[in-house]
């Protein structure tokens, strides 16, 4: 079978595309498109992501200080909405909470912030607390989280204060895949939101 495709044919498509998307199916950022295909755009929806490495990846990884990390990521809808507004980003906004465990630190590390989304997804800790990213299309049932090293993400941050333990990428603590589980397994989280 084949499929010959004209100029009129072409338009033709993307007519349909357009009526059927309507504009704002066009002006939605990918990043925004990638947070909602992670969790709905309704307040109160969350979803728990966790990891915690065994004593065998330790091994094989000598380099990486990271040995646990959750993350909780929420949907909160603003107090007052805007006259006339109806894109998900004018009503809602994407809240997270995580936390860290390191080798050699009894400690166990925690931020919060809001998640932003553009080109990317960026969740941002207020304050100059630095940040992680999220992977727009992660594995299914799983959520991607890259720390960097320009900035890092502040744990324990108070914006009067300034003070915090910076976490930054090392050799072996880029890009963490954790996975989905029950929302109970991020409640530590939630009770303690910065």
């Amino acid at each position: 079978m084949r499929l010959d495709l004209n100029g009129c044919t072409i338009g033709m498509v993307m007519l349909a595309l357009t009526v059927l998307c309507g504009p704002a199916a066009a002006e939605t950022p990918p990043g925004l498109v990638a947070l909602m295909a992670l969790l709905p755009a309704q307040p109160g929806n969350k979803a728990c992501y966790v990891r915690s490495y065994d004593a065998a990846h330790l091994r094989e990884h000598p380099k990486q200080r990271i040995t646990a990390m959750k993350f909780l990521l929420g949907v909160s809808a603003y107090d007052s909405k805007p006259e006339g507004k109806a894109a998900p980003e004018d009503l809602y906004y994407y809240t997270f909470s995580m936390s860290v465990a390191r080798r050699g630190d009894k400690r166990l590390l925690r931020t919060s912030g809001d998640c932003m989304a553009g080109d990317a997804i960026s969740c941002v800790v207020d304050c100059d607390g630095g940040s992680v990213a999220l992977d727009k299309m992660p594995p299914a049932n799983s959520l991607i989280v890259r720390l960097n090293n320009d900035n890092g993400i502040t744990m324990f941050h108070d914006c009067d204060q300034g003070e915090g333990v910076v976490i930054k990428a090392g050799s072996d603590d880029k890009v963490f895949r954790l996975d989905k589980t029950a929302n109970a397994a991020c409640r530590a989280l939630e009770d303690k939101e910065d």
